[in-house]
């Protein structure tokens, strides 16, 4: 398309999003954003696989061989620094280039003007090796519940449905994250529980339970609250975007134009590209749900428009 500032952006029609959402370079864009953020989810699957061997093994071996505390202390040490070094620069690139990835596709489907080059965009390449053959997208579309992204209804102003779309987006994600800081959140109170218990029951020193159980976890502890917290502040950064959308859809503090949309995308692959990731179980146990949510809340929006309009 050609080049326009953001001041100029003039979305299409809603029935044209409609269909360029569907068609085999958006399909494309949106596997490839799906995959990179599994990848990404991989080595965050990693560092919290370590964090759970040294979490539950480390009072088993202090119990057990107590001249083995020291041990796991300097174990936990080691894994807490190669988790916050090598594998969190490898999960935060596969992240970036989702994020980036995922922002193309939202041009794409909105006819939006690219106001930032991004370093963090696959190529070309890269894309279609991630994807895979070009006659298996549709396919794979279909198996991955990825066909009609956005909640997209014709009848309604283009402008609109960009608004309600990324509004969308980010409520869906607010959901999401909230959700698994719940999660995060209650199975470490559990964990820590139970290990005062069991240290408790056992009767091991205090000397042994501050060197063997508390200091080897504590790496662990503390990341897992670094996490949590992560997770809460990003949904609140999300759940701040969407009432902020959801206000200027609904006729408060002026019209939204196309400026309006270019700010809100940049906010949000901000967020994308900084966010925790949600592990994949989570997400997929709350999918029906979150997304049932979303295309009610979109569906209210665009009839409340509409009706303002007449």
């Amino acid at each position: 398309m050609p080049a326009v500032s953001p001041s100029e952006y003039t979305p299409p029609p809603s029935a044209e999003m409609l269909a360029r959402q569907n068609d085999d370079d958006a399909l494309r864009l949106l596997i490839a954003q799906r995959r990179l953020y599994s990848r990404a989810k991989r080595w965050l699957g990693l560092r919290w696989f370590g964090m759970l061997i040294i979490g539950l093994a480390a009072p088993v071996v202090s119990v057990v061989r107590p001249g083995l505390a020291v041990v796991s202390g300097a174990v936990a040490g080691l894994w807490i620094f190669l988790g916050r070094t090598v594998l969190m620069s490898t999960q935060s690139t596969a992240t970036a280039k989702a994020a980036a990835t995922q922002e193309q596709f939202d041009f794409y489907v909105f006819g939006m003007p690219t106001s930032i080059e991004r370093s963090t965009v696959p190529s070309l390449e890269e894309i279609s090796a991630i994807t895979g053959p070009d006659s298996r997208l549709r396919a794979v579309a279909d198996d991955e519940d990825l066909v009609n992204w956005y909640p997209i209804e014709p009848g309604n102003a283009g402008i609109v449905t960009v608004a309600i779309s990324q509004r969308a987006n980010a409520s869906y994600s607010d959901r999401l994250l909230r959700t698994t800081a719940v999660v995060w959140g209650t199975l470490t109170a559990a964990w820590i529980v139970t290990l005062i218990v069991v240290s408790a029951v056992v009767g091991i020193s205090l000397a042994t339970f501050l060197v063997g159980v508390l200091l080897p976890v504590l790496p662990a502890f503390l990341d897992v609250v670094e996490y949590v917290a992560g997770m809460r502040k990003a949904a609140r950064g999300r759940r701040d975007l969407a009432r902020s959308i959801e206000q200027r859809i609904n006729g408060d503090n002026g019209e939204i134009d196309g400026n309006d949309l270019v700010v809100w995308q940049e906010r949000l692959y901000e967020l994308r590209r900084s966010a925790a990731q949600v592990p994949d179980v989570i997400y997929k146990i709350k999918r029906a749900v979150n997304e049932s949510a979303m295309n009610s809340a979109a569906v209210q929006l665009g009839r409340k428009v509409r009706k303002s309009d007449q």
